[in-house]
Protein backbone atom coordinates (compact mmCIF):
# COMPACT_ATOMS: atom_id res chain seq x y z
CA UNK A 1 0.00 0.00 0.00
CA UNK A 2 1.54 3.43 -1.02
CA UNK A 3 1.29 6.54 1.22
CA UNK A 4 -0.45 9.53 0.18
CA UNK A 5 2.00 12.43 -0.90
CA UNK A 6 0.19 14.65 1.72
CA UNK A 7 1.26 11.99 4.64
CA UNK A 8 4.46 11.51 3.13
CA UNK A 9 5.56 15.06 2.94
CA UNK A 10 3.71 15.89 6.65
CA UNK A 11 6.39 12.99 7.66
CA UNK A 12 9.32 14.56 6.30
CA UNK A 13 8.05 18.03 8.10
CA UNK A 14 8.07 15.83 11.52
CA UNK A 15 11.76 14.66 10.90
CA UNK A 16 13.55 18.01 9.95
CA UNK A 17 11.29 19.43 13.26
CA UNK A 18 12.94 16.00 15.21
CA UNK A 19 16.28 17.09 13.67
CA UNK A 20 15.32 20.99 14.80
CA UNK A 21 15.10 19.78 18.31
CA UNK A 22 17.93 17.48 18.53
CA UNK A 23 20.19 20.34 17.62
CA UNK A 24 18.99 22.41 20.16
CA UNK A 25 20.57 20.05 22.91
CA UNK A 26 24.08 20.37 20.79
CA UNK A 27 24.17 23.89 20.51
CA UNK A 28 26.65 24.97 23.07
CA UNK A 29 28.81 22.19 21.07
CA UNK A 30 28.88 24.18 18.11
CA UNK A 31 32.39 26.01 16.95
CA UNK A 32 29.66 28.70 15.90
CA UNK A 33 26.89 29.06 18.08
CA UNK A 34 24.88 31.45 15.74
CA UNK A 35 24.47 29.05 12.93
CA UNK A 36 24.07 26.39 15.71
CA UNK A 37 20.57 28.77 16.84
CA UNK A 38 20.26 29.17 12.98
CA UNK A 39 20.35 25.35 12.81
CA UNK A 40 17.67 24.77 15.21
CA UNK A 41 15.09 27.33 14.11
CA UNK A 42 15.60 25.91 10.37
CA UNK A 43 14.78 22.58 12.26
CA UNK A 44 11.70 23.79 14.02
CA UNK A 45 10.39 26.49 11.68
CA UNK A 46 11.07 24.44 8.50
CA UNK A 47 9.55 21.20 10.01
CA UNK A 48 6.32 22.89 11.24
CA UNK A 49 5.86 24.56 7.90
CA UNK A 50 6.37 20.97 6.09
CA UNK A 51 3.66 19.46 8.19
CA UNK A 52 1.26 22.40 7.81
CA UNK A 53 1.84 22.36 3.35
CA UNK A 54 1.41 18.39 3.95
CA UNK A 55 -2.07 19.27 4.92
CA UNK A 56 -2.75 21.91 2.60
CA UNK A 57 -0.84 19.78 -0.33
CA UNK A 58 -4.50 17.49 -1.35
CA UNK A 59 -6.24 20.74 -1.53
CA UNK A 60 -3.29 22.56 -4.55
CA UNK A 61 -4.65 22.12 -8.22
CA UNK A 62 -1.45 20.43 -9.30
CA UNK A 63 -1.39 17.57 -11.84
CA UNK A 64 0.74 14.37 -11.01
CA UNK A 65 3.68 15.26 -12.12
CA UNK A 66 4.01 18.99 -10.60
CA UNK A 67 2.42 17.94 -7.28
CA UNK A 68 5.50 14.78 -7.14
CA UNK A 69 8.27 17.81 -8.19
CA UNK A 70 6.98 20.24 -5.30
CA UNK A 71 6.61 17.67 -2.61
CA UNK A 72 10.02 16.57 -3.27
CA UNK A 73 11.35 20.12 -3.29
CA UNK A 74 9.83 21.09 -0.53
CA UNK A 75 11.44 18.24 1.68
CA UNK A 76 14.62 17.68 0.37
CA UNK A 77 15.37 21.93 0.70
CA UNK A 78 14.42 21.25 4.38
CA UNK A 79 16.84 18.73 5.15
CA UNK A 80 19.51 20.76 2.98
CA UNK A 81 18.75 24.04 4.80
CA UNK A 82 18.93 22.44 7.80
CA UNK A 83 22.02 20.43 6.75
CA UNK A 84 23.90 23.88 5.84
CA UNK A 85 23.73 25.41 8.82
CA UNK A 86 24.42 22.03 10.97
CA UNK A 87 27.64 21.41 9.01
CA UNK A 88 28.24 25.52 9.00
CA UNK A 89 28.21 25.86 12.75
CA UNK A 90 29.33 22.33 13.75
CA UNK A 91 32.39 21.70 11.95
CA UNK A 92 33.48 24.78 10.28
CA UNK A 93 35.31 27.54 10.85
CA UNK A 94 33.62 30.31 13.43
CA UNK A 95 34.83 32.46 16.19
CA UNK A 96 35.59 29.12 19.29
CA UNK A 97 37.41 27.33 16.74
CA UNK A 98 40.87 27.12 17.51
CA UNK A 99 42.73 24.14 15.65
CA UNK A 100 42.03 21.27 12.72
CA UNK A 101 38.63 19.38 12.88
CA UNK A 102 38.51 16.17 13.67
CA UNK A 103 36.29 15.53 10.23
CA UNK A 104 38.71 17.45 7.60
CA UNK A 105 39.50 21.06 7.40
CA UNK A 106 36.47 23.56 8.73
CA UNK A 107 37.27 25.27 5.38
CA UNK A 108 35.84 21.99 3.47
CA UNK A 109 32.55 22.18 5.96
CA UNK A 110 32.04 25.72 5.17
CA UNK A 111 32.11 24.97 1.48
CA UNK A 112 29.97 21.87 1.97
CA UNK A 113 27.52 23.81 4.31
CA UNK A 114 27.33 26.50 1.60
CA UNK A 115 26.86 24.27 -0.98
CA UNK A 116 24.27 22.73 0.56
CA UNK A 117 22.35 26.21 2.10
CA UNK A 118 22.78 27.27 -1.66
CA UNK A 119 20.87 24.25 -2.86
CA UNK A 120 18.35 24.37 -0.11
CA UNK A 121 17.22 27.57 -1.06
CA UNK A 122 16.91 27.31 -4.60
CA UNK A 123 14.94 24.04 -4.04
CA UNK A 124 12.79 26.26 -1.65
CA UNK A 125 11.93 28.92 -4.11
CA UNK A 126 11.00 26.86 -6.92
CA UNK A 127 8.72 24.53 -4.20
CA UNK A 128 7.17 27.96 -3.22
CA UNK A 129 6.39 28.67 -6.72
CA UNK A 130 4.62 25.27 -7.42
CA UNK A 131 2.56 25.52 -4.27
CA UNK A 132 1.69 29.55 -5.53
CA UNK A 133 0.81 27.96 -8.68
CA UNK A 134 -1.02 25.20 -7.28
CA UNK A 135 -3.12 28.22 -5.04
CA UNK A 136 -4.45 29.21 -8.16
CA UNK A 137 -8.32 29.05 -8.77
CA UNK A 138 -10.00 27.47 -11.91
CA UNK A 139 -13.37 28.90 -13.53
CA UNK A 140 -15.15 26.35 -12.58
CA UNK A 141 -13.86 26.40 -8.96
CA UNK A 142 -14.44 29.75 -8.71
CA UNK A 143 -18.00 29.58 -10.00
CA UNK A 144 -18.80 26.61 -7.32
CA UNK A 145 -17.59 28.43 -4.68
CA UNK A 146 -19.45 31.32 -5.71
CA UNK A 147 -22.54 29.74 -5.77
CA UNK A 148 -21.98 27.65 -2.58
CA UNK A 149 -21.86 30.95 -0.80
CA UNK A 150 -25.20 33.05 -2.93
CA UNK A 151 -26.99 29.81 -1.74
CA UNK A 152 -26.30 30.09 1.91
CA UNK A 153 -26.83 33.85 1.79
CA UNK A 154 -23.57 34.69 2.45
CA UNK A 155 -21.97 35.94 -0.77
CA UNK A 156 -20.46 38.52 1.38
CA UNK A 157 -18.68 39.18 4.80
CA UNK A 158 -20.03 38.53 8.15
CA UNK A 159 -21.72 36.21 9.56
CA UNK A 160 -25.15 35.06 9.77
CA UNK A 161 -26.22 36.89 13.31
CA UNK A 162 -24.82 40.07 11.40
CA UNK A 163 -27.33 39.90 8.10
CA UNK A 164 -30.07 39.00 10.60
CA UNK A 165 -29.18 42.27 12.05
CA UNK A 166 -28.90 44.15 8.58
CA UNK A 167 -31.96 42.96 7.50
CA UNK A 168 -33.76 44.11 10.40
CA UNK A 169 -32.47 47.38 10.14
CA UNK A 170 -30.26 47.49 12.67
CA UNK A 171 -26.18 48.44 12.46
CA UNK A 172 -23.58 46.73 14.67
CA UNK A 173 -19.68 47.46 14.28
CA UNK A 174 -17.66 44.81 13.86
CA UNK A 175 -15.54 46.41 16.82
CA UNK A 176 -18.44 46.45 19.01
CA UNK A 177 -18.75 44.03 21.82
CA UNK A 178 -21.91 41.57 21.09
CA UNK A 179 -24.73 41.53 23.75
CA UNK A 180 -26.33 38.19 24.27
Amino acid sequence: MQTSIDLRLARHGVIVLLLGLLTGFVIADFHDRRLGDVAHLVGLIGGFGTITLGLLWPRLNLGRLWSGAGAWMTASSMYLNWLGAALRGGLGSGPDHVGPSVLGPPLLWDRVGALALSTGSLLSLLATLIVLFGLRTTAASAASAKFCADSEGLSGFGSRRQAHAASAGEHRSNFEPESD
